[in-house]
């Protein structure tokens, strides 16, 4: 079960950037082992977008920002074997949002699941967590600076001009949603996982809604079924990981006058892959299937007039030491924003706008640890976003602005125990 646990932590903690819970120990048995691992992280940078100026408003292109995340959790092992335990993880309320000061902010929980398991047959944990769709991830090379395109600098431009990053650890999708997630153990170097969660909410408990008389804006999922593995595998000097997932769900009906936006269930496949070889690693990921991404930390559904959404990125990284330095691009086409009002001129009659989304982003940096629990970052950000018939300065309708790009240069630290 140590191997077990110690795999699911590290996958954790590559798909979640949550580097403290990797310090995590499995209890001997008959003890409980208890941690509260923490990190701070501090930026500064420099960008430059093409909404940093729009009526009359002027954003700075230079900016500081920090952050307080904790992780309190504990592991036990009974006499007879039996392997417990819970794990949280806490947030600052607010902190990408303008105007936050030290009064206004609160913290909130972002994930807190317990879990029960046995080395033979795996483990079953519930509660606000990772599906399998994230825990398996593969190939989306967010280990090199910040996380590329999912981290924490991309959130100091205007949020409008940040290209929509499409892979499947957004955590709009399954990393807060309460559910129940059976993990097997390590066959030959595979594992699998299937999750459920019958609504698409928090753990903050709401009555599972099967049909309402007012649309819900980008659907809502329900009785979603969650099914995933990864195979990981040394052969000689060539280290091979290779995820896939498939999601499905139905959805909230809704029973008013025809809507002018229907939706189509949930169908999500995604699969990954990367090889190494003496501190290389190359590779890639992709997604396909019924569901629409507008903006970052949003999953919406597909309109039924639009277009399956498809994303890929490829990427390499190389490890020498207390380095990693490396590079990635994704590119995601997606049916786009439905505006909820605008220039009727620029609406099809199925409500949507006259064009397709495109969202690409290219990074590259890297980081440096300096000793045990400090690292240093450096980032550098391009991309570029663009959907016909959309104003993404105001997300309605409109001729202006339907294509904004966007470039960054940061540096930072993380401070973790």
């Amino acid at each position: 079960m140590r191997k077990l646990l110690l795999a699911t932590v590290a996958t954790v903690g590559a798909s979640m950037g949550l580097m403290a819970a990797a310090q995590a120990q499995t209890a001997a048995p008959g003890s409980v082992t208890v941690r509260l691992n923490g990190r701070v992280n501090w930026y500064a940078n420099i960008s430059g977008t093409s909404l940093d100026s729009v009526d009359g408003t002027k954003t700075s292109t230079f900016n500081f920002k920090s952050y307080l995340r904790l992780f309190p959790g504990f592991d036990g092992v009974a006499a007879n074997g039996l392997h417990y335990g819970a794990a949280a993880e806490i947030r600052e309320n607010g902190p990408n949002s303008p105007g936050n000061n030290t009064s206004q902010q609160t913290l909130f929980v972002h994930q807190a699941y317990g879990y029960l398991g046995l080395p033979q047959f795996g483990q079953i944990s519930v509660g606000q967590e990772n599906g399998p769709v994230v825990l398996f991830e593969t190939g989306t090379f967010e280990g090199f600076n910040d996380g590329g395109w999912w981290g924490d600098t991309e959130y100091m431009m205007p949020p409008n001009a940040i290209a929509v990053y499409p892979f499947v650890d957004n955590e709009g999708l399954s990393q807060a949603t309460d559910k129940i997630v059976y993990l097997s153990p390590t066959f030959a170097g595979f594992q699998f996982a299937v999750g459920f969660e019958p609504n698409h909410v928090n753990g903050s408990y709401s009555p599972t809604v099967t049909s309402a008389p007012t649309p819900i804006v980008g659907g809502m999922p329900r009785n979603l079924i969650d099914v995933g593995g990864q195979y990981t595998q040394t052969f000689g000097p060539v280290g091979i990981q290779i995820g896939a997932d498939y999601m499905t769900a139905g959805q909230v009906a809704y029973t008013g006058a025809a809507p002018a936006v229907a939706y189509k269930d949930l169908n999500l496949v995604t699969g990954g892959a990367t090889a190494t070889i003496a501190g290389f690693t190359f590779g890639g990921n992709v997604v396909y299937g019924a569901f629409n991404n507008v903006s970052q930390n949003t999953f919406q559904l597909q309109p039924s007039a639009g277009k399956p959404a498809i994303a890929g990125l490829v990427g390499a990284q190389y490890t020498a030491g207390p380095l990693v330095v490396g590079a990635s691009f994704f590119r995601l086409q997606t049916t786009g924003d439905v505006p909820a009002g605008g220039d009727a001129a620029y609406i099809t009659p199925a409500g949507l706008t006259t064009g397709q989304q495109v969202d690409n982003g290219a990074a590259a940096g890297a980081t440096f640890t300096l000793v045990p629990g400090v690292n240093l970052f450096v980032d550098y950000l391009y991309g570029w976003r663009h959907q016909g018939g959309l104003d993404f300065s105001t997300l309605e309708a409109g001729a202006a602005h339907n294509t904004v790009k966007a470039q960054l240069f940061g540096v930072g630290t993380q401070i973790q125990w």
